[in-house]
């Protein structure tokens, strides 16, 4: 499992990468990424898969307990962070979600649950650690 992991989210950031350097040296409107177009919305729909590579980076020549600790929480979480990331940027495309979730407040929706998924992650990484040592 942890080369699954690992594999499919250093597939993302590959991808990650591809779109800024195709989007700094193609100056172009034709080769832009805008996230109402196929690939952007790849782009930010899967954008939880970065801390998920450096999770599974950190974990991975550590020992099995401490991996399957993480990885508990982050395949229950990183599907709800790609859901409400659908759901809000849906919403923006359709004149928001009830009126509601535009701009600043989806941003801000995203950072609380990024910032949820990162602290936690690193709370379990650290302790599940710990308790194998």
């Amino acid at each position: 499992m942890k080369k699954i992991v690992f594999l499919a989210s250093l597939i993302y950031l590959i991808y990650f990468v591809g779109i800024f350097v195709s989007g700094s040296i193609c100056h172009s409107s034709w080769c832009r990424v805008r996230d109402d177009d196929f690939f952007g919305q790849i782009f930010f729909l899967f954008l939880s898969f970065l801390p998920v590579f450096f999770f599974s980076l950190i974990t991975y020549k550590m020992r099995d307990e401490v991996f399957q600790a993480w990885w508990r929480f982050a395949r229950f979480f990183v599907p709800i962070i790609i859901i409400v990331t659908y759901f809000l940027n849906a919403s923006h495309q359709q004149s928001g979600f009830g009126g509601v979730a535009q701009g600043a407040f989806s941003f801000a929706i995203l950072f609380v649950l990024y910032a949820i998924f990162i602290i936690t992650s690193l709370v379990r990484i650290i302790f599940a650690y710990r308790r194998t040592k």
